[in-house]
């Protein structure tokens, strides 16, 4: 019992100087001044979901990138992998008895940097490389562009960029405003706000956020030229049967 108790605190130790604040709680809506101050980060086209695209604005965990990339790994879009992952605490053992075999099966296949395994203990070393804090279109029309965002409702603030500003009385600003969805303007090599996005708020923490985040992360990946990471993408039947997402996973207090 000892011995146990000893290897836990050995861990918590060894993760105190780690600041995970992932994913991040963005409580505000989102401005054009965040851009200009870097408060955020563009990637394009890292926001992905329900079959559509659009860029991301995201806020990066440097740590959590950087350990990633000292051991080779990638992206981690596996569902199945992630809500096995979701399940365990970060950085602290869980003794594997007590962890599920379907769970286990997929952590044991995971790539190195996922998970540690000894001893009879399993160890959550992931986390989130990044916060995608809000999806962006930009286009010449509203209905489309507004339409397009909307796919991204469940996962962060949704902002249309528009190259004009609307006419005195234009009814994209009232539907803007109904929708959420914030409406800025690009005009004189400027961004002005005209409309400000909904903040998101984040109910329950799931794979599917979870793996909204890697998508921008693969994408962020690819446009520095960083790809060669290996991802952990595949969603690959275990020997105990096929992965149980459950419906609802709470936050995870981070450590």
């Amino acid at each position: 019992m000892r011995t146990g108790v000893a290897k836990i605190f050995a861990y918590v130790r060894a993760c105190d100087s780690m600041t995970i604040m992932h994913p991040v709680t963005w409580s505000r809506p989102l401005t054009p001044t965040d851009l200009e101050s870097c408060a955020v980060t563009v990637v394009e086209g890292g926001a992905r979901a329900a079959g559509g695209h659009a860029n991301a604005l995201v806020v990066a965990d440097t740590s959590e990138q950087e350990r990633r990339t000292a051991c080779g790994l990638g992206e981690v879009t596996s569902l199945g992998l992630l809500d096995a992952v979701m399940n365990l605490p970060l950085c602290t053992p869980v003794r594997t008895r007590d962890v599920s075999m379907e769970a286990l099966a997929r952590l044991a296949a995971a790539p190195e940097g996922i998970v540690r395994r000894e001893d009879g203990w399993v160890t959550r070393l992931l986390s989130p490389p990044l916060t995608v804090v809000a999806a962006i279109v930009r286009g010449t029309g509203w209905r489309r562009p507004a339409e397009r965002v909307g796919r991204f409702a469940p996962f962060a603030q949704q902002i249309v960029i528009l190259d004009w500003v609307p006419a005195r009385g234009s009814s994209i600003i009232w539907e803007a405003q109904l929708a959420g969805i914030g409406v800025w303007v690009f005009a004189g090599g400027q961004v002005i706000e005209l409309v400000p996005p909904e903040p998101f708020a984040r109910r329950f923490w799931k794979p599917a956020g979870w793996r909204f985040a890697e998508r921008a992360y693969r994408a962020q990946l690819i446009s520095s030229g960083r790809r060669g990471s290996s991802p952990a993408s595949a969603d690959r039947r275990s020997r105990t049967g096929t992965a149980a997402c459950s419906p609802l996973q709470p936050v995870l207090p981070s450590m």
